[in-house]
């Protein structure tokens, strides 16, 4: 997983989760005291392995584990600091354990997009392959991505884990024959659900990229799909840039 990808996931989840609501549940408020705790690695006033035994001890608490969108969030973001520190099985697991606990979409996006990545890379097709799905299914538009100025100034900020979904996806089918049809199937359908938004667009270029759409009849459902918006033709070829230069072991641009 990209280092700014990741950091982006770690201050966003933070901001949101650390928010005072003070008719939260017991556990709710124990999770919102820990990120107001993590905060202070931003001036190096604790290590991110104190943070992690706080998250652990966070996790152990019997008002949390009442509430089980706040002992998913401990669990979740214990994993994300472990993957900061290059602990990929330990974040995986971790994640594992938090991710199907959620009730709350909102709660659960950050983590079930740093999931999804996270199996991708570790070659667990079949379980990154549902958490992709479920992103393209229930958070392929949310508002409150424009608040993440890396994906405000994209031009996509609402769409922007779907198609980062659409492109993880793509880039199972290019590594895994085994699952592409499965692949192709989900991408399909998402890109008839967005004929006309960067989420399609996205869907396109995966399909095109493993080889399931010809280059004919990928550049006339390209050309189509930006008569609508002419403003995503350069959006697509930044697409094209990222995906390919992935293939090429390139870092993509922005990522």
């Amino acid at each position: 997983m990209k280092s700014t990808f990741l950091l982006i996931l770690l201050t966003f989840s933070s901001a949101a989760f650390a928010q005072k609501d003070e008719s939260a549940s017991p556990g709710r408020k124990k999770v919102q005291v820990a990120y107001e705790y993590q905060a202070q690695l931003a001036d190096s006033t604790i290590t991110i392995d104190e943070v992690i035994a706080n998250w652990r001890e966070v996790a152990a608490d019997r008002d949390v584990k009442k509430d089980v969108d706040a002992l998913a969030i401990a669990f979740g973001s214990e994993g994300l600091l472990e993957l900061q520190k290059g602990a990929k099985l330990r974040a995986d697991s971790l994640l594992a354990r938090g991710v199907p606990l959620f009730r709350l979409k909102h709660s659960k996006a950050y983590f079930l997009v740093a999931f999804a990545e996270l199996d991708r890379e570790l070659k667990h097709y079949p379980r990154s392959i549902r958490s992709y799905d479920e992103i393209l299914n229930s958070m392929d538009s949310m508002p409150e991505l424009w608040d993440i100025e890396y994906y405000r100034l994209s031009g996509y900020a609402p769409y922007a884990y779907a198609i980062n979904a659409a492109l993880g996806l793509g880039r199972i089918g290019k590594a895994s024959a085994e699952h592409r049809k499965q692949v192709t199937d989900l991408l399909t359908v998402s890109l008839e659900h967005h004929p006309s938004d960067p989420v399609g667009l996205m869907d396109l270029v995966a399909l095109h990229y493993y080889g399931a759409i010809k280059k004919e009849d990928y550049k006339f459902k390209l050309d189509l799909l930006c008569s609508r918006k002419p403003e995503l033709r350069k959006i697509g070829e930044r697409f094209e840039s990222e995906i390919g230069g992935a293939a090429a072991g390139k870092k993509p641009k922005g990522k």
